[in-house]
């Protein structure tokens, strides 16, 4: 190490922020050298400072390598033409899509300078130059394309036309198309022109102004999207009929047939119960829920963040075909989708019996032949199970002094005046043979009884 040198260098690597002011690092670096007697005037060391981004470790090993070489006149010219004095640094995205929509600064030329500008310095080679230097450097080409893409249109661009963003269009299609050749064709020597992309916003976007810049959101937010529909739509085809899913694709069901079919399962209802339906709505009931059932579509409840029930559509379908900026669908009410959905269930079970008597026709004779040839009623058989666990025990009839009794046998009597028998006899016997009997005692009572009109039920 040179001796002078040293005491700096230890200097540098013990400063918490590498860049120093200009005046004062050249100032330092003008005593340094005049020390070890290497003549630099104040451009070459401005020159150097800019090279280096105001690093003062990447200032004096770059002097260090020059005193080395024997160099003793230090010009604005060496510095431009030594190819040290850089060192490899990681630019963020921010600073990269800063620089790609802002103009630099016009930087006064200093006196006696004969040489180019600064990289980035104002003139078209250059800004050309830094750009793609910056964009290749960088290395991310695909997140530096969202962010471009993303920031755009919010710059200040005078460009009543839109030639500018029509151009900006055509240069993302070409990088796409460029980005697919060479995924799918693993063809990586075509990457080299990935950074032009860069190059064409900032001739086409940039501005004096400092642009605000956000980090891009909506590529993920796209692919998020796209991934739910596919879910979606793949759900629905899943358990749909063979032979509708033999006709229909996903491609087909999004563009041709999601659309329509979303206005054909909200027809108009009226609130009121199924069962008052005209032959014309229950028709009209009847193909809903068929249609429905046919592409695996159903409505379940689900419990909003503000504790409110709704009925949402199953699988969720409707953000496939439902666009920004244009009129909401019609909506059915709460009440018409609970219909829809107990009706549903009903039909579900409705055909998976059918279906299961179908599968075992021997299971459904067998039921028949179990049944007996004889159905009785309901309360029959309650009288008659009643009748056979109830043990009565039979005693004789005794006379006053416990002597038996034997009946007389009584013929049928009739009554005197009309010829028919009394009521006994013809009412018979009970329902199963017991001396139980249950009758109805007509009546009525003010206090549950109410006129109602004919016209107050239409």
């Amino acid at each position: 190490y040179v001796p002078a040198l040293r005491p700096l260098r230890q200097q540098a690597f013990l400063l918490v922020f590498p860049q120093t002011q200009p005046s004062r690092l050249t100032q330092r670096l003008a005593e340094i050298s005049s020390q070890q007697g290497l003549k630099a005037d104040t451009g070459a060391l401005m020159s150097l400072c800019e090279k280096t981004d105001n690093d003062i470790r990447s200032c004096i090993n770059t002097l260090q390598f020059l005193h080395g070489r024997g160099l003793k006149q230090l010009d604005s010219r060496t510095i431009q033409s030594v190819s040290v004095g850089q060192k490899d640094q990681n630019k963020g995205l921010f600073y990269v899509w800063q620089e790609i929509f802002q103009l630099p600064r016009t930087k006064r030329k200093r006196i006696g300078e004969g040489f180019e500008e600064a990289p980035g310095s104002g003139s078209g080679f250059q800004r050309f130059q830094h750009i793609l230097h910056l964009a290749s450097s960088s290395g991310e080409y695909e997140k530096v394309s969202l962010g471009l893409y993303d920031n755009y249109l919010s710059m200040r661009v005078r460009d009543p036309n839109l030639q500018a963003v029509c151009e900006a269009l055509d240069w993302l299609t070409f990088s796409d198309r460029l980005n697919q050749v060479i995924l799918h064709g693993q063809n990586f020597s075509l990457m080299k022109y990935l950074p032009f992309l860069s190059v064409a916003f900032h001739f086409l976007f940039a501005h004096p102004h400092v642009p605000r810049i956000s980090y891009p959101h909506s590529h993920h937010e796209a692919s998020s999207h796209l991934l739910s529909s596919r879910n979606a739509l793949s759900t629905m085809l899943a358990d749909i009929p063979a032979s509708i899913r033999s006709r229909i694709g996903q491609l087909s069901l999004t563009l041709d047939i999601l659309t329509l079919l979303l206005d054909i399962i909200c027809p108009k209802l009226r609130p009121v119960n199924p069962q008052l339906f005209s032959s014309r709505e229950k028709d009209q009931m009847r193909e809903l829920i068929d249609n429905m059932l046919a592409y695996n579509l159903s409505y379940r409840q689900d419990r909003t963040p503000e504790g409110q029930y709704t009925y949402v559509l199953e699988p969720r379908v409707e953000d496939v075909a439902r666009f920004s900026g244009l009129p909401p669908r019609r909506q059915l009410t709460y009440q018409a989708k609970q219909t829809i959905s107990r009706e549903m269930e009903q039909e579900k079970m409705r055909r998976a019996e059918q279906m299961m008597l179908q599968r075992n026709p021997v299971a459904k004779e067998e039921e028949i032949k179990s049944a007996g040839p004889k159905l009785t009623r309901n309360h029959q058989q309650r009288l008659e199970n009643i009748v056979k666990q109830t043990t009565v025990e039979t005693r004789p009839e005794v006379d006053f002094f416990g002597r038996a009794v034997v009946p007389k046998p009584q013929g049928p009597q009739s009554s005197s005046d009309s010829g028919e028998k009394c009521a006994v006899l013809a009412m018979g016997t009970a329902v199963g043979n017991s001396d139980v009997w249950f009758r109805f005692n007509e009546g009525m009572s003010n206090a549950v009884r109410r006129n109602v009109y004919i016209r107050e039920l239409l």
